[in-house]
């Protein structure tokens, strides 16, 4: 009888998906290194004070647990907050450009039905120490390239900023309250919720009109720009405007800004974020695969301040888009399969070392039955589809054609390795 041992919201990774995500890993960090990130790594387990005091994620979503010191300890629910300390602890001085790349499971224990997955397999870069738009420029475009150079040619990003709605609020003098439910009905996109909640709001007329057309403030990055332009009452939002509009102009000039679409109305539930922030977007997935952005204060928790921006890629998500579109990469590596008579041992095993020196896949079995039996037995493995298969007998290779074992020249065999 088979019991069912799995936990909801956890996977297994089977050995054709698991091929593909070292293969796709592999490639992504390839490309990371080329632009100066150093692959690192942080623990699977944190200390629960880490994240008691971050309002992003909240208590309920964090798997806890007691070690026999009495310590609350959570898995890993991020990946920016424990490398953000590594950086402070690593690298003192506040001036220093420091590069990241990553790869790492994340859990979080949703509440919400809708959030099924509790663990994350996440792919991503951190920089830190630079605070221009080129810096933001090359982590965007490298949440692009690392979807197209996976052949994910339908890829967009969605661009914002939170300081422009903030420093917009600011001027209004908002409670915390009235900014957050703005912000919900903003990000939704709902015109007759925010101005239903306006109409019951001690503010002037031409204020409200402009957190009407903020949701509105979606659409191809040039128009979107002309239309904040309008809206600004305060040089800090006039500082967002030539720094998106920078950001963008990096991206024109390296060729990427036909994968970006402009949305000042979102937020990112990491409310960390300070500045810039984007979600990537591949067809036919209604969520994002890519979560990224700017992140400058957070450094300061630990003590060195330094401004920072980042992403982080679902993995998982990725594959399954590209299994549908028929993107993975293969496990199409020759494997040879050779079962031998107890007194062809010795030869068995050298052959078959004879095949790993030479990069081929090679599996060594005593033959215990009939040789139909292996043949049907192996045949009927979707892990062994496609291998051949060799019996060695009395110093004598055979292989199965037409229903029959035929003797073939051992150098014959021993030539494909050549």
């Amino acid at each position: 009888m088979l019991f069912n041992y799995t936990i909801d919201g956890f996977e297994n990774i089977q050995h054709q998906d698991y091929f593909s995500l070292e293969k796709i890993t592999c490639k992504l960090m390839s490309l990371y290194r080329s632009y100066g990130y150093h692959q690192i790594s942080t623990p699977t387990f944190e200390t629960y004070d880490l994240y008691v005091h971050e309002d992003s994620i909240p208590s309920d979503d964090l798997f806890k647990l007691v070690n026999h010191q009495g310590k609350v300890l959570v898995l890993k629910p991020d990946a920016t907050l424990p490398i953000t300390r590594m950086a402070a602890m690593n690298h003192p001085h506040s001036d220093e450009i420091i590069k990241y790349s990553y790869q790492s499971n994340i859990y979080r224990n949703f509440s919400s039905p809708e959030m099924i997955k509790k663990e994350i397999t996440q792919i991503g870069i951190e920089y830190f120490g630079n605070n221009s738009p080129e810096c933001d420029g090359e982590v965007i475009a490298l949440a692009i390239l690392s979807l197209l150079e996976n052949g994910i040619a339908d890829v967009h990003i969605d661009l914002g900023h939170v300081g422009f709605t903030n420093y917009l609020f600011d001027e209004l003098d908002l409670s915390e309250t009235e900014r957050e439910t703005l912000f919900r009905y903003i990000e939704n996109k709902n015109i007759g919720d925010i101005a239903a909640y306006l109409s019951g709001l001690d503010m002037a007329a031409d204020k409200k009109d402009i957190i009407l057309k903020l949701p509105t403030l979606y659409g191809q990055p040039k128009n979107v720009l002309k239309e904040m332009k309008t809206l600004c009452i305060n040089t800090k939002m006039e500082w967002v405007v030539e720094q998106i509009a920078e950001i963008y102009h990096h991206l024109e000039v390296i060729g990427l800004a036909k994968y970006v679409i402009f949305d000042l109305g979102f937020t990112n539930q990491m409310n960390y974020y300070t500045d810039i922030n984007f979600k990537g977007y591949i067809s036919n997935c209604g969520e994002p695969v890519i979560s990224g952005g700017r992140y400058n204060n957070l450094s300061e928790k630990f003590g060195i301040p330094r401004p920072a921006c980042g992403f982080a890629i679902d993995l998982l998500k990725v594959i399954d888009y590209m299994e549908e579109e028929n993107l993975l990469p293969q496990d199409d590596q020759t494997r040879t399969i050779i079962f031998y008579a107890a007194d062809d041992k010795a030869r068995a095993y050298q052959f078959a070392q004879k095949l790993r020196a030479n990069h081929v896949m090679a599996e060594v079995f005593i033959i215990k039955s009939a040789w139909d039996d292996h043949l049907r037995s192996l045949q009927k493995n979707q892990l062994y589809k496609n291998a051949k298969i060799y019996f060695l007998s009395e110093g004598q290779f055979f292989a199965e054609k037409n229903g029959e074992f035929q003797p073939l020249d051992s150098l014959e065999i021993e030539s494909e390795v050549n």
